[in-house]
């Protein structure tokens, strides 16, 4: 049985395949395809089997980490929506809340609703907040709005209706109405996609879902059709942005759980490994061709948000807690009109690439700048498959930045790796100084194919002790694709004051979450009894506007349970806020449940000892600029890097998928699991 995990970046696609008989990994990559994504995802999977002998038909498990709802967001390429709201709620979208992009910018706006104002229609209607129907849906005003959408280009249509997640039968209504009438239409409605209240949130939410929807359906099917041709066995799965695997069809349906699903890959591979290494707390970087992604993991578990932005539109769901910058392989320097050196966000992306590709791309980038510097390898790019022009990358280092700024190419190409690497740094800082972590207690995991080439430098700079460098970095969210584990998050608005519920009431509406969960994860083929629950609950002071997540045991409650749960909540309160108030006031909001289906995973083998002498790893020596002078350096070939081999800085090592830097002051040694330890030296 072959498993293959697919991850879609910016500039390259990655594959790993993984033999489960002999444990074996090997891993390649394709450039990838930013206009049409699929025929980079099939030309890969035509590549494994060429390159590593592997049969179609013994292809059982397919994995893919795919961009494509994420592109359709930020270049609003998405379909053409419509929207129907309860009367009096038209602009609920435009409105959205009241706090402004930028504080002090009077003039700042927020981005376009992905529907315009004439596509929003209004239907008469009222539910109240405790369920009850104020007002019977207008059937009629339902039908009119139909006609009109069918006279139209419209073929996707989101339903948001006041209070639906505690009542959907309106929703479902509407729905069954537009589907009578119009049975090829795509509708999306809020009380599946995402039955809590707040208004905007769920709109939104519900809307992008909606608007991406007919998009990353007909990219899966692509797919799907073409592996059934080669002879592939397995269905597709698709990462989410929480971390878990679901199948395409769910993705079909839910397509807002893959706004953020390959970076989720990286989080998950980079804590398998991490924990093999004996690390726990880290701080994760995936540093690929177009953008620098960075995380924090507390006692082996990723940082969840239940909210994000993306480009300016809020997206409610559970999803891994990771902060993009525009800080990549491909990101373009520039000089500004105050003669100050600027990095991204632009990107060269894959098509034209880095001056250094030959494909006609003339702007300097910072792998330009890496390899003006004599860092990455111009014979031994991505396993020597592709050719780097070492003369087009000084050209541009000169003709962009070292010309304008009357630098030599060198320094030049040293300020753009400061530049960049501060750029990560504040990405740092913002997952850890600036939510109370110290970033000296945790250990830099680095992966992407860019990432071990200033991992030193990022931990340099905030005095973090130990870096972890991958066995694979250039292909570790795809290796993570092969980590995770089937996952589906449900949540349901259940507003109660702890001193006023029945246990009874909690148990009921748990187990009601369970039993949907169970049939989905059943219907994507896991087995009842690798299904795990974890309960847990959205809290607040009765009063505030904001609720704190903590974990609520899985149990059938009593009244003591109750109460321990309100003191608990105060005291997490107490522990992040300073301050808290009577357990009697606590309110639960929403009540969550994550359902995990258990998948096996690829074991790593042990490695025997071999001793702290890397000789036969040796492959020559190499001039290189660093730190402002230029040095010649002994040059290192992964692969032939042994348990125990120790390396002195400066040196570089090379493998197929990465390069890893090694500053003065920093010594590497190579663990049991092949894992690239680095430290700074004590003396």
């Amino acid at each position: 049985m072959k498993k293959i995990g697919v991850d879609v970046g910016g500039t390259f696609t990655d594959l790993v395949v993984i033999d489960e008989q002999s444990g074996k990994i090997n891993l390649t990559k394709v450039p990838s395809t930013p206009k049409n994504p699929d025929r980079g995802v099939l030309g890969g999977i035509e590549k494994v089997a060429r390159q590593f002998s592997v049969k179609p038909e013994e292809v059982q498990f397919l994995i893919h980490g795919t961009t494509v709802a994420t592109n359709a967001l930020i270049e609003r390429k998405g379909v053409e929506t419509a929207l129907i709201v309860t009367e009096g709620f038209r602009d609920v979208l435009h409105i959205a809340r009241q706090t402004r992009p930028k504080l002090y910018d009077f003039f700042a706006r927020r981005p376009d609703p992905f529907v315009p104002r004439h596509l929003r229609f209004e239907v008469q209607e009222r539910i109240l907040a405790g369920g009850e129907v104020d007002e019977p849906l207008d059937e009629q005003s339902v039908r009119s709005i139909t006609r009109a959408i069918k006279d139209s280009s419209i073929r996707v249509v989101a339903v948001c209706l006041l209070h639906s997640y505690i009542n959907p039968a309106h929703e479902r209504q509407v729905r069954e109405i537009l589907l009578g009438e119009m049975p090829e239409l795509k509708v999306s409605i809020s009380s599946e996609i995402l039955p809590e209240f707040k208004e905007y949130e769920r709109m939104s939410t519900t809307v992008i879902n909606a608007y991406v929807m007919p998009i990353v359906e007909i990219y899966m099917q692509r797919i799907l059709r073409s592996i059934k041709q080669m002879g592939v066995r397995s269905s597709l799965h698709i990462m989410q942005s929480n971390g878990g695997v679901m199948s395409s069809e769910t993705a079909g349906q839910k397509s807002v759980h893959t706004v953020l699903s390959g970076p989720a890959a990286g989080v998950i591979g980079a804590i398998a490994l991490a924990k093999l290494a004996g690390e726990d707390n880290l701080i994760t970087i995936d540093m690929g061709g177009t953008s620098f992604d960075v995380s924090l993991v507390r006692a082996g578990v990723p940082t969840f948000t239940m909210e994000s932005d993306i480009d300016g539109h809020v997206i409610k769901i559970p999803m891994i807690d990771i902060k993009t910058l525009g800080a990549g392989g491909g990101s373009i320097a520039w000089v500004d009109a105050g003669g100050a050196l600027q990095v991204g966000p632009q990107s060269a992306g894959a098509d034209p690439g880095p001056a250094c590709y030959g494909q006609g791309g003339t702007d300097a980038t910072v792998t330009d700048a890496n390899l003006a510097l004599g860092y990455l390898n111009p014979t031994y790019f991505a396993a020597g498959e592709m050719k780097l022009d070492v003369e087009s990358a000084r050209r541009a280092v000169e003709k962009n930045v070292a010309g304008p700024m009357g630098l030599k190419i060198e320094e030049a190409a040293e300020g753009i790796l400061r530049v960049v690497n501060a750029t990560m740094i504040r990405g740092i800082r913002l997952v850890s100084v600036e939510r109370g972590y110290d970033p000296r207690e945790f250990s830099l995991v680095c992966f992407g194919g860019a990432g071990p080439v200033h991992a030193v430098k990022l931990a340099q700079e905030l005095n973090i002790p130990k870096i972890v460098v991958p066995e694979a970095p250039g292909v570790n969210c795809a290796l993570g694709l092969l980590m995770a584990d089937f996952r589906h998050d449900y949540s349901h608005t259940f507003l109660h004051l702890i001193k006023d519920l029945a246990p009874d009431r909690l148990t009921e509406q748990f187990e009601a979450l369970e039993s949907q969960a169970r049939q989905q994860m059943i219907g994507e083929g896991v087995p009842e009894g690798d299904i795990v629950f974890h309960r847990s609950g959205d809290l607040r002071f009765f009063g505030q506007g904001y609720e704190l997540n903590m974990p609520l045991p899985r149990k059938d409650y009593n009244p003591g349970d109750l109460e321990e749960i309100g003191r608990g909540f105060a005291a997490v309160h107490e522990e992040q806020y300073g301050y808290s108030m009577a357990p009697e006031t606590v309110q639960i909001v929403n009540l969550r449940l994550t359902a995990i289906g258990l998948l096996s995973k690829p074991g790593l083998e042990e490695e025997p000892e071999a001793g702290p002498d890397p000789g036969a790893a040796l492959k020559g020596k190499r001039s290189i600029f660093m730190e402002g002078k230029r040095i010649e350096v002994p040059v290192f070939d992964r692969k032939n890097l042994r348990c125990g081999n120790q390396i002195e800085a400066p040196a570089i090592i090379e493998q197929v998928d990465s390069t890893t830097v090694l500053f003065p002051r920093y010594r590497a040694r190579v663990d049991r699991y092949r894992n690239l330890i680095i430290e700074k030296k004590e003396n």
